[in-house]
């Protein structure tokens, strides 16, 4: 609406406009306005400086606290072996590598092709991260549960058993698929027009190649995985796919790969800074792995620079798969339950459902 006050000769226009407080009302009258952009205090490079400044500070702290303690966490056994041999070699091949690969690739419609609101993609994005962190640490802490069973503690036939797996899966479904389908359902997420989004056939090399990476690595970096009795195949790779895609898979792909990930990409206008990101969000996700130990501040503090240090890396190589595909299912297959996750877990799950 427009007000002319004054004399004929001396016009002031006095333009009424929406109330600026409301982002909407804002970008709807300003052209200029850019919704796609709601951070505008800092810069993607600033983001992308901040998490790299956390792993190098977790990396530095864990290497100068480690000569200082009388022993490690479990976990936390051949740390430098395993950083340059296993995590720096999964940083190079499933981010950088595969970054330059698909370098040429078209622009992903994230948010159409995961039902998003650009409006409202930082409060949801800081809110995903306080739910898994709460999360995490009752899970952890009182649950005595983590990502992968039987974290936090390192299997013992003797102590873990299938009712034990039985509660890990209840409490992670319950947490991590119940839960935050139920929020993407009051947000009407239309799942269906997410897998018609999907480009399998494009993607195959991807899968094929890194699969194959992610599943004969752990094997040749010595995982007991060849010459086991053949009931140990039978229920241990079917019973630990099983338990796993309900415990450790699907969790992560709903909060992190279908709910984290598509918002930070509106929010970043950089892909290295979503996949950064993420990588610290998988290593939150990571926090009661098995072998990390949390009985006094030394113990803790190694475990949880380790735990950023190297799960951070794989995180970042989980992320990348969806950034460059926009597929929330290629690193389920690539890069943890059907590729290590079988090597790694065949014996242990073997044991334990043939023990019933």
């Amino acid at each position: 609406m427009v007000l002319y006050v004054g004399s004929l000769r001396e016009r002031r226009v006095k333009i009424l406009m929406p109330n600026p407080k409301s982002r909407e009302a804002y970008g709807a009258c300003d052209p200029k306005a850019d919704p796609n952009k709601p951070l505008k205090w800092t810069t993607a490079s600033r983001w992308l400086a901040g998490v790299v400044l956390v792993w190098a500070a977790s990396t530095l702290t864990f290497f100068l606290a480690a000569p200082f303690s009388p022993s490690l966490p479990p976990i936390a056994q051949g740390a430098l072996l395993n950083l340059l041999s296993i995590y720096l070699p999964v940083f190079s091949l499933a981010v950088c590598l595969l970054l330059f690969l698909t370098r040429k690739r078209a622009a992903i419609d994230w948010q159409h092709n995961f039902s998003l609101d650009q409006i409202t993609a930082v409060k949801e994005s800081v809110m995903v991260f306080g739910y898994l962190l709460i999360t995490q640490l009752v899970l952890g802490v009182w649950g005595h549960a983590g990502l992968h069973f039987p974290g936090p503690d390192m299997y013992d036939p003797l102590l873990h058993d299938l009712r034990g797996v039985a509660i890990w899966v209840a409490l992670y479904v319950a947490t991590y698929i119940v839960v935050p389908v139920a929020w993407l359902s009051f947000r009407a997420f239309d799942w269906l027009g997410l897998l018609k989004t999907l480009r399998w056939k494009r993607d195959l090399w991807i899968i094929a190649a890194y699969w194959a990476l992610d599943f004969f690595g752990p094997i040749v970096a010595g995982a007991n995985f060849l010459g086991l009795d053949s009931w140990v195949y039978g229920l241990g790779i079917s019973g630990g796919i099983i338990v796993n895609t309900l415990g450790a898979g699907l969790p992560v792909v709903i909060l992190m790969h279908i709910i984290l990930i598509p918002r930070l990409a509106i929010i970043f206008n950089s892909k290295f800074t979503v996949i950064a990101i993420a990588g610290l969000f998988y290593a939150i996700f990571s926090l009661f792995d098995p072998g990390v130990d949390y009985s006094n501040g030394q113990q803790a503090l190694l475990s949880v620079t380790y735990i950023v240090m190297t799960q951070m890396l794989v995180g970042m190589g989980k992320a990348a798969f969806t950034v460059v595909t926009g597929n929330p299912f290629i690193h389920f297959i690539t890069l943890h339950v059907l590729s290590a996750r079988i090597p790694l877990d065949t014996e242990m799950y073997g044991e334990i459902f043939n023990a019933q």
